[in-house]
């Protein structure tokens, strides 16, 4: 997302988005903010603008989350929304795991049964014992003269 498209106004971060084939101004509060993270007003209202739109650029899937929400409780065709602190902390997930963050691979891969013999890596192993192209025999027979 481009810096220019989250900003701050006063007590407000706005952010452009595009929900539903129209382009739609979010405006997210301090305080929203705050009850996501479970702060105290005092503490919520004194958060800076970087860490509000950090906030937006990271949690951007609940910020639209609790938009689209908004929007089919009143307005569809509604150009701007205002997120309130009790509509960010519905979409809150438990367990929720940013992707990024997290270890995709599992813990062990599988391990063959089979291993026929082999010692090892099987990349380490000198599998190709002779040449790799063999030499085409001689005529038999030779050449007349």
């Amino acid at each position: 997302m481009e810096n220019d498209s989250i900003r701050s106004s006063g007590e407000f971060t706005l952010v452009e988005v595009w929900i539903d084939g129209k382009l739609r101004d979010i405006s997210v509060g301090r305080d929203a903010i705050g009850g996501f993270l479970q702060l105290p007003p005092d503490q919520a209202a004194a958060i800076s603008d970087d860490d509000c739109r950090e906030f937006v650029r990271t949690r951007l899937a609940f910020v639209v989350a609790a938009a689209r929400e908004r929007l089919r409780s009143s307005d569809p065709n509604a150009d701007v929304i205002a997120i309130t602190a009790d509509q960010m902390r519905v979409h809150e997930k438990p367990g929720f795991v940013d992707r990024r963050k997290d270890d995709r691979r599992k813990t062990d891969r599988r391990k063959s049964s089979g291993t026929s013999g082999l010692v090892g890596d099987r990349r380490q192993n000198d599998r190709r014992k002779g040449d790799r192209r063999k030499r085409p025999a001689p005529p038999k027979g030779g050449t007349k003269s």
